[in-house]
């Protein structure tokens, strides 16, 4: 490319653009680490990200590893106003091989039931939490330690995001493109604020008696009904048009723009035709956008623009908590630029709603539906990933 000397500016800088010239390098890596710790979580409140000394984060320091790999497990909470808010109902573990750089998402379903807590697996940081209130991180490390009996994998490191907070960064860095794997539609997709809306009907206690119970097919007395916009008179909410509440999404295969609202949906949806209203589905849809956001957070598009840059360590805040110490965020950045590879597994899936995993009668579990392995044995789960691990670090 050829360069018009004459175009530039020969003037001394002034001392505020020299100052910030030589301090530019250290900007962006810093920037760097923030993002990579976002990346991580997919899904991240503690202030811990912000709480920091300059020279531990700059001090290298050697991750936790075994057997020559990093895992952290990322959970991912509704947050908000939603129902169970602190449940993670997104749970990933993201194996990094530290030789080839290489990595490995496993999945978990968030109805696998645990013996050990007597409770679905999506419940474990919320009973950690509980538990452990005195203790930083009570939660994450509870959980880090249930995942592990799953895996058979020693858990080092823990992040939690909500997924408000994962949206807004997703919006931080412009959108994504996702490979949409299938064409799918959700037609009962949960409205945000909607949740408890009558949809014109009206919520009354009337008494009942004589022929009026007699032709509503209800005892005689003072019961409450719902009064729909017509003024009949329904008894039985399972029967009433609540379709206020949902909207219908649509996605189509192929590399489609998201934003954070879009994205948000399509890894929420949980009722898509085609194959797509399984948790299964969910967790593949869950790590395309993971890859899609690393691919868009880590581009110099990114990294060269200093207002995504502060929107990105804006929206963590609240939405954020993870036991990584700052003084290690060096050392995951070394780690994360040399990846080479991302393998996907989701625990239990064989494709097309076949699962190995068991639902079993509702009855034995308190009513709840869970998946548990067969004879509730998780001895072939944790061979099943610690094969696949191993043929991952034979491969060139």
């Amino acid at each position: 490319m050829d360069i018009n000397i004459k175009q530039i500016n020969l003037q001394k800088p002034k001392p505020r653009k020299r100052f910030l010239k030589k301090i530019k390098p250290l900007l962006i890596i810093l920037a760097v680490l923030f993002i990579l710790t976002f990346v991580w979580s997919f899904l991240f409140s503690t202030s811990t990200v912000f709480n920091y000394k300059l020279g531990s984060v700059l001090k290298k320091e050697q991750l936790k590893q075994t057997d020559g790999r990093v895992n952290v497990l990322l959970l991912g909470n509704a947050g908000g106003n939603h129902d169970g808010p602190e449940l993670t109902d997104s749970i990933i573990v993201a194996s990094y091989q530290i030789k080839t750089g290489k990595v490995t998402l496993i999945s978990i379903p968030r109805d696998l039931w645990l013996e050990s807590i007597q409770q679905k697996v999506n419940t474990a940081y919320v009973i950690g939490k509980q538990k452990n209130k005195s203790q930083p991180y009570g939660g994450l490390k509870f959980a880090e330690d249930k995942i592990d009996d799953i895996l058979g994998l020693t858990i080092h490191y823990g992040i939690r995001l909500n997924f408000n907070g994962f949206a807004q960064a997703i919006d931080q860095v412009g959108g994504i493109n996702v490979d949409v794997a299938k064409t799918f539609d959700d037609y009962e997709y949960p409205i945000t604020g909607k949740e408890d809306d009558l949809c014109g009907y009206k919520e009354v206690e009337r008494e009942f008696k004589g022929d009026d119970a007699k032709n509503l097919n209800i005892p005689e007395g003072k019961r409450k009904v719902f009064i729909s916009p017509e003024g009949k008179i329904a008894t039985d909410s399972a029967t009433l048009d609540f379709s206020c509440r949902f909207e219908r999404i649509h996605f189509d295969q192929g590399v489609t723009y998201m934003n954070g609202e879009t994205a948000l949906k399509y890894v929420r949806s949980r009722k898509g035709t085609n194959g797509e209203g399984s948790d299964f589905a969910r967790s593949r849809r869950q790590q395309l956008v993971i890859q899609a956001f690393i691919k868009k957070a880590l581009s110099l598009q990114t990294l060269a623009n200093p207002g995504k840059v502060a929107g990105l360590v804006g929206t963590f805040g609240d939405s954020f908590e993870t036991d990584i110490p700052t003084n290690k965020f060096l050392e995951f950045y070394n780690l994360v630029k040399k990846e080479s590879g991302i393998k996907s597994i989701v625990l239990g899936d064989l494709g097309d709603g076949k699962s190995v995993l068991i639902n079993p009668s509702p009855s034995d579990y308190g009513g709840a539906w869970v998946l548990i392995p067969p004879n509730n044995d998780f001895n072939p789960i944790k061979d099943f990933i610690k094969q696949t691990l191993d043929s991952q670090s034979k491969e060139q």
